[in-house]
């Protein structure tokens, strides 16, 4: 028994230690999303050398969200024609030379280099978006890909609380927060190059031989439907199984960024504020990125148990509640936390809602759009369609982040003065997006939980959008 046990533990640790490394990818990913978060109150600090006024503030935290689109559609053609590691390794380069644009940036600071650092930066989260999600998928087990598929999610949430933690360490120096974020993509890159193989599935799709799945279980080892490759592009997005999860995972993004989980990312600081929360802002900050970590964690673990549908409809239902709740708090209490000080217990709710939200955020409708993304297309055109999802993806986060601001004052308050300003009508409009997420939700999304990735793509071809799943 030892004997037959002692190949699988290796097996096991195999597809652990290379999901971990593809998973570091996105990191830098989750740093730059957060970077906004740590630096705009320095950059808008009426005596800062850097200062930025209102509208160069919402293009230096928007900017990067203009530039990811492009990355996203780069990242489809490396994975498909160039192999799954390659992509792996490229979506580094963009990231180094941004952190250091960032960092080397002259002071009084240079408009133009930080939007070139931001773009920079955007870009490689383009990159990083699909190639973690579709090597994990390709190379696991499908016993455990439910677990490990957000593995790149976690990384996201990790390199968020490490640039919020950082922010609040080093306050009011995010060249040098630049500077230390220009690490992880080159350990990243490193690491790809020493640890990681092509995929399998990938070298099979491309018809250069069967390959050797070393990796991955014996119910993932059948030979993909190559209905796809032998279509033109028009044809294959016209196919089911390349059409329909197409307009569910482009659907499931367009509420995941309307429903606010970016703003908060990107705004963290200054949504704290508006929140009334009594605790310091940056401390504030981190504990978001904490709880979001853990909380993916968790949920990382209970996706072996649990399907993709009911934790979506849990996510969307708790992040309706928190929204709705925070803005009714806010209505019923002007200025938030300022005139609830004489009751410390009242105080204290819209933190807690907040905190609440972030977890509710990370166990559904912040995590598993990405994670699903490795598990919905057929293999070869998963960088054609991953790259065109998390383009659109990306429009969506760019439109919902430069929006914000004007959204903020169109509905009572103010990204100027976010201490003072009533902002709870945006606390309702997020709400509002939740609650219709979480009914597109229970009608359309598709259950991939301990399915392989062949019967995902059969049901596509064979069962109606609409309906049971």
């Amino acid at each position: 028994m030892e004997s037959g046990h002692g190949p699988q533990r290796n097996l096991l640790t195999r597809q652990l230690v290379v999901s971990l490394v593809a998973a570091s990818s996105t990191i830098a990913s989750g740093m730059s999303l957060g970077f906004s978060a740590i630096a705009l109150p320095e950059l808008l600090r009426r005596d800062s050398a850097d200062k930025l006024d209102i509208d160069q503030a919402s293009w230096f935290a928007s900017v990067a969200s203009i530039a990811t689109p492009f990355g996203c559609l780069l990242c489809g053609p490396l994975l498909d024609h160039f192999g799954r590691r390659i992509a792996l390794l490229a979506l580094n380069v963009p990231f180094v030379l941004g952190w250091f644009t960032l960092a080397l940036t002259p002071s009084p600071t240079s408009t133009p280099l930080l939007y070139l650092g931001r773009i920079l930066t955007g870009i490689g989260t383009g990159m990083a978006s699909v190639p973690a999600c579709v090597y994990i998928a390709e190379v696991t087990d499908h016993s455990l890909r439910g677990m490990l598929v957000t593995w790149p999610s976690i990384g996201i949430s990790a390199g968020i609380l490490v640039v919020y933690t950082l922010g609040a360490v080093l306050k009011d120096n995010w060249r040098l927060v630049a500077a230390l974020a220009a690490a992880f993509p080159i350990f990243t890159a490193v690491s790809t190059l020493l640890l990681l193989r092509e995929s399998p599935l990938w070298i099979v799709s491309e018809g250069r031989g069967r390959g050797q799945f070393e990796l991955g279980a014996t119910s993932d080892r059948q030979e993909p439907d190559n209905s796809s490759r032998k279509a033109g592009l028009w044809r294959t997005l016209r196919l089911p199984q390349v059409w329909k999860p197409l307009f569910v995972l482009n659907a499931f993004f367009f509420f995941q960024q309307f429903s606010g989980i970016y703003v908060v990312v990107f705004y963290a600081v200054d949504i704290v504020l508006q929140a009334g929360v009594s605790v310091d802002e940056y401390v504030g900050t981190v504990l978001l990125g904490v709880v979001q970590l853990v909380a993916g964690v968790a949920v990382s673990f209970a996706l072996t148990r649990c399907g993709r549908r009911p934790m979506s409809l849990l996510s969307g239902a708790g992040m309706t509640v928190c929204m709705l709740g925070l803005a009714a708090y806010l209505h019923l209490v002007p200025n938030g936390s300022k005139t609830a000080l004489g009751n410390p217990h009242l105080a204290t709710i819209p933190f807690v809602l907040l905190l609440v939200y972030v977890v509710a955020g990370a166990i559904g409708f912040h995590t598993l759009p990405w994670a699903m993304l490795g598990e919905m297309f057929p293999p070869r055109v998963k960088g054609l369609a991953g790259g065109l999802t998390t383009c659109l993806a990306y429009v969506f986060s760019f439109a919902a982040l430069k929006m914000y601001p004007s959204l903020l004052l169109l509905l009572g308050g103010d990204a100027a003065n976010p201490k003072t300003s009533s902002s709870e009508g945006v606390f309702y409009f997020y709400g509002a997006v939740s609650l219709v997420a979480t009914l597109f939700v229970a009608l359309f999304l598709t259950e991939t939980h301990r399915k392989t990735l062949q019967q995902v793509e059969q049901e596509f071809k064979t069962r109606p959008l609409w309906g049971k799943h």
